[in-house]
């Protein structure tokens, strides 16, 4: 139940922003209860919260008839859940409703009595707090003392928030928590207190084992445990997408809002743009220029299998073991819950371990087939009532520690060793009794530290929600000055710990010398960044507005030699081309330079593109490299053979590339070659692939009709699809009889004809 005071005593000033505003007392409640729904609405949203205002022009309550005036109950009178609508009702609140005289006692009779009749017989955790100020109650107040035993009936607590500039100890209310005791259902604070809880912007966790499991010391030796996050890091929330087009459509006739994501696969120099379908997708891994496809029979078959276990390796000495060595966060081990006899032998462990100044090697694997760990257990003994427990650090593998080779550094002075040493003692976090400056606890304490990031994205998240026009506020300075920078305390404390006169010292013996590094050698030209560029094109142009980053001269020398070279190369290509048309020599009469072939590659991504590619190249470049394309994606259409069915359908889509481009460059032989040495059948892959490729008649030999320089006529070609032999060296058999024999003498190849006719 949350109360606020927005009475008439509410309306004096509490302080001055920095914009010169004057802040009253009830922007302050307002502004504290909007961060308390906030963050149930975000963090604990099953919470269910009642507002309570008083101090109002209006009575709406439901003891309105007894005399309760002045207090609104608001969200209808009733206990819910948070949601916009209550982050609304504290967001803008109407000048005309507040400024009566306030009575905290009625307020807190009401909510209390819609506690009650909200939880009654019921198991539900109650509180309420109450933000007023000093002037609201009386300790004497019968009505009051009546509230207070009420609560500890009902084991509600009471938080009381005073919001005063004076100290909260000189209130009513701090003196009636101190008559209650440490015990009492009664508890007053300040302002400041109430928002340090309220930035909290995380889920509360429950302690709870995440893995349990046995630790296996020995074969007879087995310690039921539990192994616990001991830190966790937390990150922004995932932005769920929504559609504006079913957004539009009202709620009764709207099923979901929902994006529903389609993925298909496609292949990217397909012309009919088909959809390649599951059945002919495989995943791969980069190897070099060339991808390894990998089945999902070839990840099984390399899958490592590993038992839930955490097996004891042996026993190391505590000195072996670092934080350095700790590859991601550490855990906690702790007995199993519940089990006597697992805490004592735990506790034993725990105790040999500490006396003999020992830590646990253990293999590590929280379920099954996951990756094994390595990891070292250090034993933690625990406090006067509490379980030892062991603190689980993950070590690293062989594989995993890079040796850095660094330069030697240069022989210190014992001067300098004493500078930095009082250096880092002056960096000390924990401010003890030195002398020169007075004693102080502990600063920059994490338990006191939030995250500024997350505070201003759920802010303007919660100011979003209400006004869906609001933009990004600038970051608060409170939080800002977090990261920014020490606090003022803090850099106090430095101060005096290292004066001016010491910084001075250390830098005079740790001179710091901008070092250029020449690059091209003896012309010492120095290398020049883009950066550096850019701030001088902003510095010189300020005044003549936005600077184009994209027209910066970096530097004209280098842009004039690179022009140079350019000229120089055009000026070959048209020596070389005047050259190709007579002799291959140049003006002067010298031979031209031959430049050596471009090697041919097929890669197994996609080598149907590549194959295009290089069939292309003979015609707009003049080099032949069809030859090597054609033995290369040969050579692809095997290796696709072998490796199982799921690639049969990427080596026919390769076999009918290879039939296209041999149509269109004349290169029948090779076609037609690969064809018969398929039709072979020398292994049982290579028979499934022909078995497939026979049954398309788009695939098969390449004809005199389609090439002038084939052999093979329309007849022969659909009886060799049909496994007919079509004359000599034709079938598998004819083939290894005529290679025994030795061929006719009046038999030429496909490759002799065409060089006849060439």
């Amino acid at each position: 139940m949350l109360i606020v005071d927005v009475g008439r005593s509410m309306r004096d000033p509490f302080a001055v922003s920095d914009d010169s505003k004057k802040v009253s007392k009830a922007d302050i409640a307002l502004s504290l209860a909007r961060s308390f729904v906030q963050q149930k609405l975000f963090f604990v949203p099953k919470h269910e919260v009642g507002i309570v205002l008083f101090g109002t022009s209006g009575t709406d309550n439901d003891l309105q008839g007894d005399g309760y005036e002045h207090v609104t109950v608001a969200r209808g009178r009733k206990i819910d859940v948070p949601d916009v609508e209550c982050l609304k009702t504290l967001s803008a609140l109407p000048a005309e409703a507040a400024g009566e005289a306030a009575d905290a006692v009625n307020a807190l009779i009401v909510g209390l009595d819609l506690v009650i009749k909200k939880t009654r017989d019921l198991n539900y955790e109650r509180s309420i707090i109450l933000i007023t100020d000093e002037a609201s109650a009386a300790v004497d107040d019968p009505d009051l003392q009546e509230c207070l035993k009420q609560l500890e009936s009902t084991s509600t607590k009471l938080r009381v928030v005073v919001v005063s500039p004076q100290s909260v100890a000189a209130s009513p209310w701090a003196a009636l928590a101190l008559q209650r005791g440490s015990n009492g259902c009664l508890e007053a604070m300040g302002p400041a207190t109430l928002a340090g809880e309220l930035r909290l912007h995380v889920k509360p966790v429950e302690t709870r084992a995440k893995v349990r499991l046995s630790l296996i010391l020995s074969d007879d030796m087995h310690i039921p445990i539990g192994v616990y996050s001991k830190t966790t890091s937390v990150r922004f929330p995932m932005l769920k997408k929504q559609s504006k087009t079913a957004a539009g459509i009202p709620e009764e006739n709207r099923r979901s809002d929902k994006v529903i994501m389609d993925r298909t696969y496609h292949v990217t120099d397909d012309p009919d743009g088909e959809e390649v379908k599951k059945e002919d997708r495989v995943k791969g891994h980069k190897y070099g220029l060339s991808i390894v496809p990998m089945s999902e029979y070839d990840e099984a078959a390399l899958t490592y299998t590993c038992d839930r276990t955490l097996t004891a390796l042996g026993f190391a000495p505590a000195s072996s073991v670092g934080p350095e060595q700790s590859m991601q966060h550490t855990e906690l081990v702790a007995a199993d819950k519940g089990d006597s006899w697992a805490y004592c032998a735990f506790e034993a462990v725990v105790g040999a371990m500490l006396e003999a100044n020992r830590v646990l090697v253990a293999r590590y694997c929280y379920r099954k087939d996951s990756q094994p760990r390595m990891v070292a257990m250090i034993p933690v003994r625990g406090q006067p009532g509490e379980a030892s427990t062991m603190i689980m650090q993950y070590l690293p593998f062989v594989e995993d520690v890079r040796e850095w080779t660094c330069a030697s550094l240069p022989a210190v002075s014992e001067e300098q060793r004493q500078a930095v040493g009082g250096l880092i003692d002056s960096l000390s976090l924990c401010a003890g009794p030195k002398p020169g400056h007075p004693a102080s606890g502990e600063m920059l304490r994490p338990e006191d530290t939030h995250n500024p990031a997350l505070a201003r994205f759920y802010n303007f998240l919660a100011r979003r929600a209400v006004d869906t026009s609001a933009t990004a506020l600038p970051p608060e300075p409170e939080l800002k000055a977090i990261v920014t920078g020490p606090p003022a305390s803090t850099a106090a404390h430095f101060e005096a710990a290292m004066p001016e006169n010491e910084r001075t010292r250390l830098r005079s013996l740790f001179p710091l010398v901008k070092n250029e590094k020449p690059v091209g050698g003896a012309r010492g030209a120095t290398k020049r960044f883009w950066r550096e560029a850019i701030a001088e094109k902003q510095k010189d142009a300020a005044k003549l507005g936005e600077v184009d980053t994209k027209k910066i001269k970096v530097d004209m020398g280098i842009l004039a030699k690179k022009g140079e070279k350019k000229d120089e190369d055009e000026q070959r290509e048209v020596v070389k081309g005047e050259g190709s048309q007579g002799a291959d020599v140049d003006a002067a009469g010298t031979a031209m330079p031959v430049e050596p072939p471009p090697r041919v590659h097929i890669g197994s991504v996609n080598p149907e593109r590549d194959f295009e590619r290089w069939l292309s190249l003979r015609r707009t470049g003049g080099v032949d490299t069809v030859g090597p394309a054609i033995e290369q994606m040969c050579d692809i259409i095997f290796r696709f053979a072998e490796e199982g069915e799921a690639f049969h359908s990427k080596a026919l889509s390769c076999i009918a590339a290879l039939r296209r481009g041999c149509v269109r460059e004349g290169e029948a032989p090779g076609y037609n070659e690969l064809l018969r040495k398929l039709r072979g059948r020398m292994t049982k892959r290579q028979a499934q692939l022909w078995n497939l490729a026979s049954a398309d008649p788009k695939l098969g030999l390449i004809t005199d009709e389609e090439v002038v320089t084939s052999t093979v006529s329309c007849a022969e070609a659909r009886a060799f699809l049909a496994g007919e032999d079509t004359g000599p060296g034709s079938g598998p058999h004819a083939s290894a009889s005529a290679t025994a024999a030795g061929p006719p003498p009046t038999a030429l190849s496909e490759k002799d004809l065409e060089a006849m006719i060439e």
